[in-house]
Order: C-alpha cells, then sequence, then structure tokens
C-alpha cells in the first residue's frame, strides 16, 4: 500500500475530473475515510479476545499433518475453495481436525457438507461486510459488526481454546473469516504451526483507486483495512487467472471444452431478482431465434400479465446449473469468480453484469475483464446488442488462447497448493 507522503507526489492521468495530482483529487481521499474509522480494530496494538492488550499465545503440541479449516459466507466461493484444498490435502495423507464457519452459514449447508466431514465444527460471528443483494454496507455497520463480533468472541474464550488445543493442528488455512483472523491475532499457535491465509479478495489490492469509481473506492478501502488485519495473522494468497506473486491458481472443476457452436445455449445466473427481470424484458422486446436460453435465480421468475416468459426460469440449484452448463456456448452472470473461470476454461464468452450497489462484483469485473478481454464482456447493465455479442459469438485466435491459458494454470492447483499451502 502506497503511503499518502508517495501519493501526493505522484500524477494521476486516469482520474475521471482530470485533476494532475492526487493530492487535489477526491479519489484518495475517499478511500482512507473507512480506513480511519476501521483502523482501531484493524492495528496490532487492540485489546485481544479476553481485553488483555498482550497477545496470548496458545499452548498445544501440533500432530504431524494435522489441519483445521476456516471459511466464511452463506454462498459457495469460500466454501468450494477450502473444500478443494481440503481434498487436496487428504490426497497427500494429511487430516482434517476441524472445521471453523460463521453465522452466516445455512442451516442445510451445515447439515449437507459440513457435519459429513465429521470433525468438530466452531461457528463464530460473522462480521458484516457485504450484503448479497444490496451490497457493500455502510462502513458503520462493519464496524458496528466488528465490535459485537468481537465483543461474543471474548464469551465464547473456553470453547475456542478448548476447539484449537483438541485439535493439534500443525496447519490453519483461513478463507477470509475475519473474526477468526482477530482470534488467531491476539491468540497465535504455537511456534512452527503456519497459517496461511486464501481469498480471491487479496487480488483486489492489485486495483489503482484512481480507476475506480465511488461505490468502488469504498468497497475497497473496507476490503483493504479487513484483508490487513488478516494479514497480521500469515501469509495471504490471492486466487487469480493468470501467474501472479503470492497466488494460487483459480480453485475449480476443469471442465469439457466446448465443442461447437451449432446449436446455441445461453445460461444465465443473477444475484439480484431485478438483473433476471431486465433481461427477461428485453428479451420479450427484442426477438432472438434459435437460442435456448435458461436463467437462474433464488426464486423463479413470475410470468408478466399475458404472455409468457421470454426464457426459462428456474430457482437456484446446483445439479439443474450443471446439466445446462455442460451443454451452454455463452454465460450471463452476476460477477463472482466460479462461474466465469470455469465458462473461460469450457471456451464460451461470458457477459458479467456486476450487482447494482456490490462494489467487490464492480471491481471483480474489472478483473475479469483485463484478464480475458477477448471472452469477457462487463457492462453496468443488460442491453439487447451485449445478449446479440454473446448469441453469434464465434470463437478467436485470442479467447481460444486465453480459454488454454486459463485451462493449463487450473490443472496446476494441486501442485502450487501444496507448494504455497504447505511448503511441499
Amino acid at each position: 500500500m502506497q503511503t499518502s507522503a508517495k501519493l501526493n507526489e505522484e500524477k494521476a492521468p486516469g482520474c475521471a475530473d482530470g485533476c494532475k495530482r492526487v493530492i487535489s483529487c477526491w479519489k484518495p481521499c475517499l478511500y482512507s475515510q473507512p480506513q480511519i474509522a476501521l483502523a482501531p480494530l484493524v492495528k496490532t496494538q487492540a485489546a485481544c479476545v479476553t481485553g488483555v492488550k498482550e497477545p496470548q499465545p496458545l499452548a498445544y503440541a501440533p500432530g504431524t499433518g494435522r489441519f483445521v479449516i476456516g471459511f466464511c459466507g452463506s454462498g459457495t466461493g469460500h466454501l468450494t475453495q477450502s473444500l478443494a484444498v481440503l481434498r487436496m490435502l487428504q490426497a497427500r495423507g494429511m487430516t482434517l481436525a476441524g472445521i471453523v464457519f460463521d453465522t452466516d452459514a445455512t442451516q442445510k449447508m451445515v447439515q449437507e457438507t459440513l457435519e459429513p466431514l465429521g470433525v468438530p465444527l466452531l461457528q463464530l460471528p460473522a462480521i458484516k461486510l457485504v450484503d448479497p443483494k444490496k451490497g457493500m454496507v455502510p462502513t458503520v455497520v462493519t464496524l458496528h459488526s466488528v465490535i459485537t463480533g468481537v465483543g461474543k468472541l471474548r464469551g465464547m474464550y473456553p470453547q475456542l481454546v478448548s476447539f484449537f488445543v483438541d485439535a493439534k493442528a500443525e496447519y490453519i488455512f483461513n478463507f477470509w473469516h475475519t473474526t477468526l483472523a482477530f482470534f488467531l491475532r491476539s491468540h497465535p499457535p504455537p511456534p512452527g504451526v503456519r497459517i496461511s491465509n486464501v481469498a480471491p479478495q487479496f487480488a483486489l489490492s492489485s486495483l489503482d483507486v484512481r480507476d475506480l469509481g465511488f461505490w468502488e473506492i469504498v468497497g475497497k478501502s473496507t476490503i483493504d483495512a479487513m484483508a490487513a488485519l488478516i494479514a497480521q495473522t500469515g501469509p495471504c494468497l490471492s486466487l487469480s487467472a493468470r501467474p501472479q506473486p503470492n497466488s494460487l491458481p483459480p480453485i475449480l472443476e476443469v471442465p469439457a471444452a466446448v465443442s461447437s457452436f451449432s446449436s446455441r445455449l445461453i445460461l444465465c445466473y443473477f444475484l439480484a431478482q431485478p438483473d433476471a427481470v431486465r433481461l427477461e424484458r428485453l428479451l420479450a422486446q427484442f426477438s432472438i431465434s434459435g437460442v435456448e436460453i435458461h436463467c437462474f435465480t433464488t426464486a423463479p421468475l413470475t410470468p408478466p400479465a399475458g404472455r409468457p416468459l421470454a426464457l426459462e426460469s428456474h430457482a437456484k440449484q446446483r445439479a439443474l446449473f450443471k446439466h445446462y452448463f455442460d451443454r451452454c456456448t455463452g454465460i450471463i452472470c452476476s460477477t463472482g469468480n466460479e462461474t466465469i473461470w470455469e465458462a473461460v476454461c469450457r471456451g464460451v464468452p461470458v457477459l458479467t453484469v456486476p450487482t447494482s450497489g456490490h462494489p467487490e462484483q464492480m471491481m471483480n469485473a474489472r478483473i475479469h475483464g483485463r484478464a480475458f478481454p477477448a471472452s469477457v464482456r462487463a457492462v453496468s447493465r443488460v442491453r439487447i446488442e451485449d445478449v446479440r455479442w454473446l448469441v453469434d459469438f464465434k470463437p478467436s485466435e485470442e479467447s481460444i488462447a486465453e480459454s488454454s491459458a486459463l485451462r493449463e494454470r487450473a490443472t496446476t492447483f494441486d501442485a502450487e497448493g501444496a507448494r504455497l499451502l504447505c511448503g511441499a
């Protein structure tokens, strides 16, 4: 992260208002505000979970090859990544000793995915950074969430210590679990225990504030503050489509490459229902023949009065989505990571539409657009000309090269993961 003095000396030709020096630009000033608000909780001197200012190390004898995984959220992103690491480590003879998740996890996730692993589970308070439907929450909400979460950790202190002492973990892998980072910062494991932090969010630090819009800057500032907190516990690894220092390859199941574009099928997934409604209305207004379109949202779309839906609407369900993904020739989706990476691996184009007011998705769109300029088109709102680009897409030398490079990088995950996560 650049110092303010350094920023003041540099020119900012990319600023939208044409200012010549960063000191006269509003963007770095805006970026600094959430950082200032969160600084007392992020800095190392903050009080630990027990209220004592000095760190209190955990005392246990690590067991060889034993590991704990922590992940956050109710979505499939961090869970999918952590489970891929779990399988890779178990294939190397290592032993899962426990799972740490947070209160955002759904009961279905716990019952169907976590409990069958047969290891101790520890649920910690979630820290509110993003509303899945509305986007980044105000900094004051995040601040209140952090203060409340750390307060709850104090009441859970005996349970937390017992969990880690019983786990005897030699390795701890944290997938953006901020509350877990608070605990590990103030109660570090014994010497020799390796903590690794893995998340796509670490890649957002590469974006220049001067290139971003208002909400992206606010979101990046908050995310960078949380990344700084997590980094105090151990090395941080991003997930990157291209080889970068301190990065893992994308964690995904490499799909079969598309064999033909003769039968067109467009697959859509939206986090926010209004984006799907807008697409459906466009398709009803502008007829596109010879293409099958399937759209997944939290709940199926309601047919408008007087006409059927202009696309096939489905409630979000993983098995059916995969069925259509294996046949698709194009993707329209909100801007996460896995679906876009898998689509590029498959060799099909992606029209990505960040959820309105969701700065992390807006920044993801920038990163994907730069990584795959021939395969990914990022738009703020779906237009019929964008849909037609997707439907009429013909692979180019550039798009084929992007797909091949990503497929090759994704297949190196096991080897790169073992090296970066375990030093193997």
